[in-house]
């Protein structure tokens, strides 16, 4: 065989190669290459989604989002009003259907997979806009995490017998909780409390009107609440609310009365217990196991819900709105005072906490 016939077939060869791979048989004809197909083809987008949330039934966004349409706007607003919410132009996803998307996420506990199908985006945006809404809630956090009335006494101590006078100065009360952790095998071991599980010892104050005025975070679940406040205390940069300076009791009658002192202090600190616990009523994410977050993320999981429990005090007490958490928690308050103070009280219809 000549070389120029060798050549020939080799050029040939080529060609067809080049031609098969064009996606063209060798009779001419086209064959299509299929193209990829979309994975969320839902004719209902996750924006579609939360604008049928608020105009729908009102139950609706409650089961969901474990708040109504006054509440779930009022948050909104305020992270684009005060400028912690940045919008760029090339966002698809706007403040709405991040905090929608965000609250559904804490409030059930549900995986970013779920999101990602409910939404109509990918799992890598549905975190993303997570991480982003929670930052964008502790900046929020700061503003309205904070004391406010403390010179004068609250209604809750002052029309109460059992604890005027004694508390009349007290601000509120501050207690630890523990809440779910999840960490690297090398550290499990600081955050597992003594019941075994993991977790995160958070300390938090609130006022009377079960209203969060500090919330410290990221302590491990084996760490005492001694020594965290002893720490929190002695720290100047802990931002710890100290409260004023009161003026003793020196009357004949306060001083004749300190031995009904040790049965009062438990009906005042009852109200920080109700507050964790309409926190954990709302957010099932509280209860565990928090998994697949870094420690800094599940520290911005509790700061941005404990201040959810605030915001929801505003609008019960702006807008007389009730709660359903809230008048359970202040109804189980209002039988730890009676029992208490021996009395006996018969079941009644929920306390409006509007008032």
């Amino acid at each position: 065989m000549s070389s120029d016939t060798t050549c020939a077939e080799l050029y040939e060869t080529v060609a067809e190669f080049k031609v098969v791979a064009l996606g063209w048989t060798t009779r001419g004809t086209f064959k299509e290459i299929p193209r990829r197909r979309r994975v969320r083809d839902s004719a209902l987008s996750g924006r579609d989604y939360v604008l049928e949330l608020i105009n729908g039934h009102e139950d609706r966004i409650i089961e969901n989002m474990r708040l109504d349409v006054p509440q779930f706007l009022l948050p909104c607003d305020l992270l684009v009003n005060r400028g912690y919410w940045h919008a760029y132009s090339s966002q698809r996803v706007g403040v709405h259907e991040s905090v929608a998307l965000t609250l559904i996420c804490l409030s059930h506990d549900e995986r970013h997979w779920v999101l990602a199908e409910r939404f109509q985006h990918s799992t890598e945006t549905i975190d993303q806009h997570i991480r982003h809404v929670l930052r964008a809630l502790v900046r929020l956090g700061r503003d309205l995490v904070r004391p406010r009335n403390i010179d004068d006494t609250h209604p809750r101590i002052l029309n109460n017998a059992l604890l005027m006078p004694w508390f009349r100065n007290c601000v509120g009360a501050l207690d630890g909780t523990h809440v779910s952790a999840w960490c690297r095998v090398e550290v499990r071991e600081k955050f597992r409390n003594r019941h075994g599980d993991l977790s995160q010892n958070v300390l938090a104050a609130c006022d009377h009107d079960m209203w969060f005025v500090y919330v410290r975070v990221g302590w491990e679940g084996s760490a005492h609440d001694v020594r965290i406040l002893q720490k929190t205390l002695l720290d100047p940069g802990s931002g710890f609310p100290m409260p004023p300076q009161g003026v003793h009791g020196g009357t004949h009658h306060e001083r004749a009365a300190k031995t009904l002192f040790n049965r009062r202090p438990a009906s005042v600190r009852n109200i920080i217990e109700r507050t964790f616990g309409v926190l954990k009523k709302h957010f099932q994410i509280l209860k565990g196991p928090m998994q697949n977050y870094l420690i800094a993320t599940q520290n911005n999981i509790v700061l941005a819900l404990c201040l959810h429990v605030v915001l929801c005090t505003i609008l019960c007490a702006i807008m007389c709105q009730n709660d359903e958490y809230f008048n359970e928690e202040a109804a189980n308050g209002a039988f730890a005072d009676a029992h208490i103070a021996g009395e006996q009280v018969q079941m009644g219809q929920p306390i409006d906490m509007s008032q």
